[in-house]
């Protein structure tokens, strides 16, 4: 006797749900297969990056410091097809989510985790400012889509959505 399967749950968050179909259909499109290449590579180039949180600069593994819109412009640079709006976007997701030392104390996490919620909040703030204009439903599936290699993140991203009445 092997052992019963159990049937899935019809009452799952993912059936028949339309942002889950929307972001999946987003996926599959063109923009949606960009935005997945760009965060792939730049997640790459990232992978040996540092932060120099306090002086709000990255340090790429030559040892050169730039502020973010430098390493926008250098990325722009290797990777000329990449729109810079969502070079942007994985940086600032990186900075503030993705960045993670290894040999950091608690006491250093926290202060980083400050540091960087404050430089992407001041950044956010002055684009606001310049632009003043709503974010597009590209930027924020490409910002969800940045969370789904986290199933932690990806599961408390959606748990927020429901708990905000986004997702039914």
């Amino acid at each position: 006797m092997g052992k019963q399967r159990r049937e899935q749950s019809q009452d799952s968050i993912f059936v028949d749900n339309p942002f889950v179909d929307g972001f999946l259909e987003w996926m599959g499109s063109r923009e949606g297969r960009q935005c997945i290449e760009v965060r792939d590579v730049l997640w790459d180039l990232l992978e040996d990056a540092e932060l120099d949180a306090k002086q709000r600069q990255l340090i790429w593994p030559d040892a050169e410091r730039l502020d973010l819109v430098q390493s926008i412009q250098r990325i722009q640079k290797l990777y000329p097809d990449f729109p810079g709006h969502e070079i942007e976007e994985v940086l600032l997701n990186w900075i503030d989510m993705g960045y993670d030392p290894e040999n950091y104390s608690q006491a250093q996490l926290n202060e980083l985790d400050s540091l960087t919620e404050r430089w992407v909040a001041d950044h956010l703030r002055k684009a606001k400012a310049s632009k003043k204009r709503k974010r597009t439903r590209h930027e924020l599936l490409s910002q969800a889509l940045f969370l789904v290699p986290s199933c932690h993140a990806a599961t408390s991203s959606l748990n927020q959505a429901i708990l905000r009445g986004a997702i039914s």
